[in-house]
């Protein structure tokens, strides 16, 4: 039991089944778990033992094996100095058959494959704002919350990339190109933001590069502000903090990760300098 606590495999479990905590029957799951292990037919100090140590033995080669291999292609990925922080301030957006929450999650996977060391946020928003009494309008304190204990832990992280979806109609979100489906892409800058020309400079650079990569995969960038609007969407705390809007609530999951490879590679070229 201490083993699956140790492992994070309860807080992956809840993940799984609901993202931000509130249907999960956490007395259920340790019962559950308690129950498989004392009802094991096998003596714990017998084969037990010997899997436990052979499977860790085999999980430390994989983790060599997979560290020599990144190292052969150049792609070490430091994860305890992450450049890139990856989050959903609406984490419980969903398309037509995946989430928003799911997506980032990908594309901090993708980004890493690449060699850039990401870190994704898994903190419940909802969780924050329902603790604190918060609104869901409100959701942008929870995740400035979330990204300044990041800030602080890992200071090195420069490019913040807010993963959102937007709720227009399928026919306005999709792009067919080269017989493939994408969900497309818009930017969101707050102009109430003191720093926003940086911020609308640095989105221009980005949309330019995803454009060049599929043309017409963007519809742009807009500039919220003022009375009804966030307008800061904590851009303020870096000129690369970037909000991308990922297709719309119709886009399939084919169409949503198809669209994640773009921004993985627009993403590295602009961390690199590629305009």
């Amino acid at each position: 039991m201490v083993k699956y606590l140790k492992d994070n495999q309860l807080k992956n479990t809840i993940l799984q089944e609901d993202v931000n905590y509130i249907d999960f029957n956490m007395k259920k799951e340790i019962v559950k778990k308690v129950d498989k292990i004392i009802n094991n037919p096998i003596g714990l100090l017998n084969e037990n033992v010997r899997n436990a140590l052979n499977d860790k033995k085999a999980n430390v080669n994989s983790e060599v094996k997979k560290v020599n291999k990144q190292k052969d292609e150049g792609l070490l990925v430091d994860v305890n100095n992450p450049l890139v922080y990856v989050y959903n301030t609406h984490q419980t957006e969903a398309y037509f058959d995946y989430s928003i929450y799911d997506a980032a999650k990908y594309l901090t996977d993708k980004l890493k494959e690449v060699g850039i060391s990401t870190y994704f946020e898994e903190q419940s928003i909802k969780t924050f704002l329902d603790s604190n009494n918060l609104k869901y309008y409100m959701s942008y304190k929870a995740s400035r919350k979330y990204l300044d204990e990041a800030k602080i832990k890992y200071p090195n992280i420069k490019y913040f990339f807010d993963i959102h979806r937007d709720s227009v109609s399928k026919k306005i979100s999709t792009l067919t190109h080269d017989g493939k489906n994408y969900a497309k892409v818009l930017f969101v800058v707050g102009t109430d933001n003191p720093g926003s020309q940086n911020n609308k400079k640095n989105a221009e650079k980005l949309n330019e590069i995803i454009k060049s990569k599929v043309p017409n995969i963007s519809r742009g960038i807009v500039y919220h502000g003022g009375k009804g609007y966030n307008g800061i969407y904590n851009q303020d705390v870096s000129e690369n903090v970037f909000l991308i809007e990922v297709g719309g609530k119709d886009n399939t999951k084919e169409e949503v990760l198809n669209t994640v490879e773009v921004l993985k590679e627009s993403i590295l070229q602009y961390i690199n300098g590629v305009i």
